[in-house]
C-alpha cells in the first residue's frame, strides 16, 4: 500500500523563475484584447477610428511551504562497534532517499487531488468505528497521522489517528483506534489545518482547484473573466465512451486558441483508463489487424497523444490539457535546510533533518484545460 512514485507531477515543467515579491507572485492575464477592426464604410480622408483597449488582469500566487522531518537515534552506539558507522552513515542515506520519494508522492496526491486546503477525501456516512468508510481509499499510506475535520467549520471531529492499512476495493481505511465522525467530514493531515477555523488554502493547487468553470482562481473571478475558464463536461454515472473523449477534444479546438492539439494529454486512474482500452481495442484490433496491442506505445495514446495513468487520479474524472499550461513554480527545491541541518535533539542521541519545498502549481493557460467528471467507477 505504499504508492511512492509520481507518474504525472514529474511530467509538468519547472519554471525556477517563478519569485514571489510581497504578498506573492504576479504574472498578468490577457483577458481581451484590441478589437477596433473591421470594414472600412467610406473614403480613406485619415481619419482615425477610435480604438479599443487590451485588458490585462494581474494573478496573484502565493507560494506554498512544505517540510519533511527526518530523526535518526542510536549514533553514539552505531560509533563504538566496529564498522557501526558506516551502517549507520548508509541508513542516514537511505532514509533521505525515501524521503524524497515520499515526498513526490504527496506531491502527486497534492497535484492530482488538491484544492488547496490539503483534504485528502471525505468520509462516507456516519460511523463509529476504526475501519472508516469513505470516498476514495487511494490516496491513503501506512503510518500517515490524519484528522477529521468539518468542511465548513473546519472544526476536529475525531483524531489525530495512525493508519493502519486501506482498502481501495472496499474504500475503507483502518486506523489505530475507533473514532466517530459524521457523513461527509473530509480527511486531513495532521498538523496541516489550524482546526480553529474554515479549512485554508495552505498546500499547492491541483487538478480540482484549477480546471473549472466556476469560482475564483488566482484572486480573479471565472465568471467575470472567462478566459480564465476550463471545459467542463459533468455526466451522471456515465460510462465513458469515445464520444464523451471527442467533445473535450472538441471544445477544446473550437472555442480554445488551439491551433493543434500537439502538447496536450489525457489524464486519469488505471480504472478509466482500462475502460477506454476497453471501448477502443475491439476497432484497433479490426482497424490494424495487429496482435501486439499489448504494447505500451499503443495502449497509452488517444488519437496520438499521451494518455498519462496515476494510482493518484480521481477516479470518476479525466482530463485533458496542454501540459504547458500547469508549470512547478519553484522557489527552493525539496531540499535539506542548512540553517538547521542535523539539529541535535536535547538530551538525546539523536538528531533531526530537516528538507523543505517552497513552490506552488501554476496555470498560465488555464482555458487550454479540460476535464469530464461524474464519470461511473468501473469495478476495482
Amino acid at each position: 500500500m505504499q504508492q511512492l512514485s509520481a507518474p504525472i507531477y514529474t511530467q509538468l515543467r519547472e519554471n525556477s523563475r517563478f519569485i514571489p515579491s510581497g504578498d506573492g507572485a504576479y504574472f498578468p492575464v490577457r483577458i481581451e484584447g484590441n478589437e477596433a477592426g473591421g470594414g472600412w464604410r467610406g473614403t480613406d480622408d485619415n481619419s482615425i477610428p477610435t480604438a479599443s483597449n487590451e485588458n490585462v488582469k494581474q494573478a496573484r500566487v502565493r507560494p506554498k511551504k512544505y517540510y519533511h522531518v527526518v530523526t535518526f537515534s542510536g549514533l553514539a552506539e552505531a560509533v563504538s562497534r566496529q564498522g557501526g558507522e558506516d551502517a549507520f552513515a548508509a541508513g542516514i542515506t537511505d532514509a533521505i532517499s525515501q524521503a524524497v520519494k515520499r515526498a513526490g508522492a504527496t506531491f502527486e496526491t497534492t497535484f492530482l487531488r488538491g484544492d488547496g486546503t490539503g483534504r485528502l477525501t471525505n468520509v462516507s456516512g456516519a460511523q463509529t468505528s476504526a475501519t472508516i468508510t469513505v470516498d476514495d481509499a487511494r490516496p491513503f499510506r501506512g503510518g500517515q497521522v490524519l484528522v477529521f475535520l468539518d468542511n465548513a467549520t473546519g472544526l476536529r471531529s475525531a483524531g489525530p489517528v495512525r493508519v493502519i492499512s486501506r482498502d481501495i476495493g472496499a474504500g475503507t481505511v483502518s486506523l489505530s483506534s475507533a473514532v466517530t465522525v459524521a457523513d461527509d467530514d473530509g480527511v486531513y493531515i495532521s498538523g496541516e489545518q489550524s482546526e480553529a477555523g474554515p479549512p485554508a488554502e495552505v498546500t499547492s493547487l491541483g487538478l480540482p482547484a484549477i480546471v473549472g468553470n466556476t469560482g475564483t482562481i488566482y484572486n480573479l473571478s471565472r465568471t467575470t473573466y472567462p478566459i480564465l475558464q476550463s471545459k467542463v463536461i459533468t455526466v451522471s454515472s456515465q460510462s465513458l465512451d469515445e464520444s464523451l473523449l471527442r467533445r473535450l477534444r472538441k471544445q477544446l479546438l473550437v472555442e480554445t486558441d488551439v491551433a493543434s492539439l500537439d502538447g496536450f494529454a489525457m489524464i486519469s486512474n488505471w480504472e478509466q483508463y482500462d475502460r477506454y482500452t476497453e471501448i477502443a481495442l475491439p476497432f484497433r484490433r479490426f482497424n490494424d489487424m495487429r496482435l501486439e496491442l499489448g504494447a505500451q506505445q499503443e495502449l497509452t495514446t488517444f488519437e496520438g497523444r499521451p494518455w498519462l495513468i496515476s494510482w493518484a487520479a480521481i477516479p470518476d474524472e479525466v482530463y485533458m490539457l496542454n501540459l504547458g499550461a500547469i508549470e512547478r513554480g519553484v522557489i527552493r527545491p525539496l531540499s535539506i535546510d542548512e540553517r538547521v541541518n542535523m539539529a541535535w535533539i536535547p538530551g538525546q542521541d539523536a538528531f533531526t533533518v530537516l528538507m523543505k519545498y517552497y513552490g506552488e502549481n501554476v496555470a498560465r493557460l488555464i482555458n487550454q484545460t479540460a476535464k469530464i467528471t461524474g464519470l461511473s467507477t468501473p469495478n476495482y
